[in-house]
């Protein structure tokens, strides 16, 4: 058994090779130094937060990094959103925090969010940070707003520009979002409902390449929108008692995206009609089966929709999970069955509080620990232990796992047409066939 954690790790110097480092720091030598991260040639590694918060202490939100098995470290001011740190050794750790909540919501969600990777396989990596931790949408942006005219009388109207999304008034018909300056394509999608949060886009208006660079509003007579193209997604060899969903997801190469379909039933997959389409667009199909304790989803990136049809994937062995420790805190290890081609592994742990469990006067709170694994990280018998950022300046008690309460986490293992370079996963490039297959775990500590 190997286990992954701020004690032991699982190395590896280049995609497909793994060498085990022991707690001392003595494996994996040679120019990269040793596992501790005591050698003497070290790597720039950079890592970006895009969407970082202003103001961090506002989320509790700190920033650290592990050089090989040595303690967690804060990482260095940030320029812009990149942190920059020197690693010696073979591989590392970066992860961030958050305690926040959704605007409107009473649920304040508390993060840990870890990525591992081996030097050879990458030295600078971008990860997203949510929007309910960061405060960059209130104040330097820009608002469109505006009113559309010859709406629908049933359904509803969403307004997307970038990654930014707005609801259109039902009576008055007007719309309004915050965004950052920049240049998008401006969508208005028609979403017919179908029952139990199951919709599809029937009618969408375009307008490309929209530049705000200050507050503007758009009047848009919905008249001008162009129908849908829709296409059969085939289901009929999921398992007896299992669950689908099918979905589409447009990115366009301007950055904006939206989602076309959600269904889980009369499955479809929904693209822009032909006048409105562009070549640079790249539609996410997506189907998702789920069953108790494992689901798969298997994706199909492209401009040219199509027909979908379900071939499930092979599954994921189940994980082996306990609690490794409770000192500082809560700390569990899981271990599961290598999967073949993977290109990453994420793992996750989530625990509901209510009441006081929470502290303060929230009515409940989510604890959520995720971790990201790279091939050269995990190694033929991949395993995680959560790590120990206790000492670090700025952690609050609120970001453990509590004793008592039921924790349900999972293990996804990772496929990608385009390889492990696809890992973290982001917005797929045209052509990428993507899967993604989890099995679940339960413990209560």
């Amino acid at each position: 058994m190997r286990w992954l954690s701020a004690s032991i790790l699982v190395l590896a110097l280049g995609c497909g090779n793994s060498s085990s480092v022991s707690p001392d720091g003595n494996g994996g030598g040679g120019d990269d130094g040793g596992g501790s991260g005591g050698g003497n040639t070290p790597h720039t590694v950079k890592l970006t937060l895009t969407n970082r918060p202003n103001n961090a202490g506002t989320f509790s939100f700190i920033v650290a990094y592990q050089d090989g098995t040595a303690a967690w470290q804060l990482a260095p001011a940030p320029t812009g959103d990149t942190y920059t740190f020197d690693i010696h050794a073979p591989a590392y750790g970066v992860a961030f925090t958050c305690i926040g909540a959704t605007a409107g919501s009473t649920t304040q969600v508390r993060t840990v969010t870890s990525a591992y990777f081996a030097v050879g396989e990458r030295t600078e990596l971008t990860l997203d940070v949510p929007p309910r931790c960061s405060d960059r949408a209130a104040g330097n942006g820009v608002s469109l707003m505006g009113s559309i005219s010859n709406r629908p009388t049933f359904g509803t109207l969403i307004v997307g520009w970038g990654n930014r999304t707005a609801f259109v008034g039902s009576q008055s018909g007007n719309f309004q979002l915050q965004a950052q300056p920049g240049t998008h394509d401006l969508f208005v999608i028609h979403a017919v409902p179908e029952g139990n949060g199951d919709f599809y886009a029937d009618e969408v208006w375009v307008q490309r390449d929209v530049a705000l660079s200050s507050n503007t509003t758009k009047t848009i007579d919905f008249a001008d929108a162009q129908s849908t193209q829709q296409y059969g997604v085939d289901v009929s060899a999921i398992d007896v008692g299992a669950r689908a969903q099918a979905t589409t997801t447009i990115y366009t190469a301007n950055g904006t995206q939206g989602l076309l379909v959600r269904e889980a039933a009369n499955w479809e997959t929904v693209a822009l009609g032909d006048a409105d389409m562009r070549d640079s667009d790249v539609y996410d199909q997506s189907i998702s089966v789920m069953a108790v304790g494992h689901s798969a989803t298997v994706t199909n990136a492209t401009n040219m929709p199509t027909d979908q049809i379900w071939v499930a994937p092979a599954p994921l062995g189940m994980p082996q999970s306990s609690v490794a420790t409770k000192m500082p805190y809560i700390t569990l290890q899981s271990m599961w069955p290598a999967y073949a081609d993977v290109a990453g592994y994420t793992w996750s742990a989530t625990q509901q509080l209510t009441g006081s469990q929470c502290g303060g006067n929230m009515s409940s709170c989510v604890v959520n620990w995720t971790a990201m694994l790279s091939p050269g990280v995990s190694g033929a018998m991949p395993g995680y232990v959560m790590p120990d950022l206790a000492s670090l300046t700025g952690w609050k008690a609120g970001l453990e796992l509590s004793a008592g309460t039921s924790i349900l986490g999972s293990v996804t293992a990772y496929t990608s047409s385009a390889g492990a370079g696809d890992f973290p996963v982001g917005i797929p490039a045209n052509g990428t066939h993507r899967t993604f297959v989890r099995s679940d775990y339960a413990v209560i500590p």
